[in-house]
């Protein structure tokens, strides 16, 4: 057979083996919205009822619609933004409320406004003891927290040496790791269980849109989610904007709760992967 014909036949082969497994191979590669095991080892959730964790960001003393989110009577938790003279004192009332508390670790995202971050910024220009010196004096300063979450983040947690700063805090300190997810191209998970620090993965994020009825349907989405995979992980937010969260929470939380979803902290969920 000439070479042309040879060519022929591959060429003809491979087009019909993309014709059979090409919506497969595509969706193999297709960016996901949320993710589905919430633990980072990817294990699942056994037996039932679906869990959901519903995890409030960017705390601050004074933030729209905090006072809101406290008086909800449901097992939330809140990560306190902590490079912050106030953030001992928040944390010290919302433990106090029967909440769970986490630190809101600002890292660095890129060409951002500065005062997005809140803070000083977690990022590759220090040193790894620079790092574990800023993570160590917050979890100093909010000894509450039971563990920590990124606040942004799209370019630190991309960068193993920086990640791995700062999960060792975080083991050395007996906390969990929550990743907030912001980049697809995160190395956290993966990091955090090389490392044997317990590690959580957000599946939606509830108000990536202002809006009372953009995160009622998230939540739906997020209970979708929970009865699917055994659990979900919800993360939404206090502050200018973000003020019709609690309006949502408050009106859908009871019908999830009627509709046989069980609400927990991230410890408690914790707990049920290392129960079973």
């Amino acid at each position: 057979m000439q070479r042309a014909q040879v060519a022929w036949v591959l060429f003809m082969f491979a087009a019909v083996l993309l014709l059979r497994t090409g919506p497969a191979v595509v969706a193999a590669f297709a960016p996901q919205d949320g993710y589905g095991s919430v633990f980072c080892n990817a294990r699942p959730v056994p037996g039932q009822p679906p869990l959901l964790a519903i995890v409030i960001d960017d705390l601050t003393t004074g933030a729209p619609g905090l006072e809101e989110m406290l008086r909800l009577p449901y097992p939330l938790t809140f990560a306190i933004l902590p490079d912050r003279p106030d953030a001992g004192a928040l944390a010290r009332r919302i433990a106090a409320l029967g909440h769970e508390v986490i630190l809101h670790l600002p890292m660095d995202a890129g060409e951002v406004d500065p005062q997005w971050y809140v803070g000083r910024p977690i990022s590759s220009r220090q040193s790894d003891e620079e790092i574990q010196q800023l993570v160590s004096e917050w979890l100093a300063a909010v000894p509450e927290a039971r563990g920590m979450n990124n606040h942004m983040g799209t370019v630190a947690t991309q960068d193993e040496r920086v990640v791995r700063a700062v999960l060792e805090v975080a083991r050395r300190h007996g906390k969990y790791i929550l990743d907030s997810m912001t980049t697809e191209n995160t190395v956290v998970p993966r990091t955090a269980v090389e490392m044997g620090v317990p590690c959580m993965q957000r599946s939606l994020f509830l108000d990536h849109e202002n809006g009372e009825e953009v995160v009622a349907a998230q939540l739906y989405k997020l209970a979708e989610w929970a009865e699917t995979h055994g659990a979900a992980i919800g993360i939404g937010h206090v502050g200018v904007g973000r003020e019709g969260t609690a309006a949502a929470l408050a009106e859908v939380l009871p019908e999830l709760e009627a509709r046989g979803i069980r609400l927990v902290t991230l410890s408690q969920l914790l707990s049920y992967q290392q129960e079973n």
